[in-house]
């Protein structure tokens, strides 16, 4: 048995592992996007957005359940968010303009403090996919993960996001800002 050491920490049961191993950066991005999403609520409450803090306390309990499953090595169920269920967010995200009657976002100064917040969330959730993504790699193959159930997880939690964005644009922001053309 390997003695825990200060640079080192728990990775599953009693495997001790080095605290540069990709599944504990991967729980260090899940931790950071918690603190997020937490700072945004705490924001949001202040301003009196009881509605954006509820959206957001809702996608937090999802990232809490994603970090168990992480750390229990537990099979992801699939998300759904705000009524919607994982096929729905994905159809929102990729097909804005049925949805919303916006292309797609071009993110801009103009968009607003809780759109341009939202959207920080996003990259984040991005970021934490790639992290995912190089965790869980299969040795050898580039393009296969072992735990392709999170990544599809992380994957709609920031297209959830992107859709978000689209209920706290202000008013007005499709006739400032010009969306992108559907290819």
């Amino acid at each position: 048995m390997v003695e825990k050491q200060e640079h080192t920490t728990n990775l599953l049961g009693a495997a001790v592992v080095s605290k540069t191993h990709p599944r504990i950066e991967l729980r260090g991005r899940l931790d950071e996007l918690n603190a997020r999403i937490i700072l945004l609520q705490t924001q949001a409450r202040e301003a009196g957005e009881e509605q954006l803090e509820s959206n957001l306390e809702e996608l937090r309990d999802k990232v809490r359940d994603l970090m168990a499953c992480e750390v229990r090595d537990l099979p992801c169920g699939e998300l759904s968010l705000w009524g919607l269920s994982e096929e729905e967010i994905h159809q929102r995200s990729h097909y804005p303009e049925r949805h919303y009657g916006l292309g797609h976002i071009l993110p801009h100064a103009d968009m607003g403090r809780w759109a341009a917040e939202l959207n920080l969330l996003r990259t984040l959730v991005r970021e934490t996919e790639l992290c995912a993504c190089r965790a869980f790699a299969k040795t050898g193959d580039e393009d296969g993960v072992t735990r392709p159930d999170f990544i599809k997880v992380l994957n709609r939690l920031s297209s959830a996001l992107y859709i978000l964005t689209y209920k706290y644009l202000p008013e007005g922001y499709d006739r400032v800002i010009h969306f992108g053309k559907k290819a």
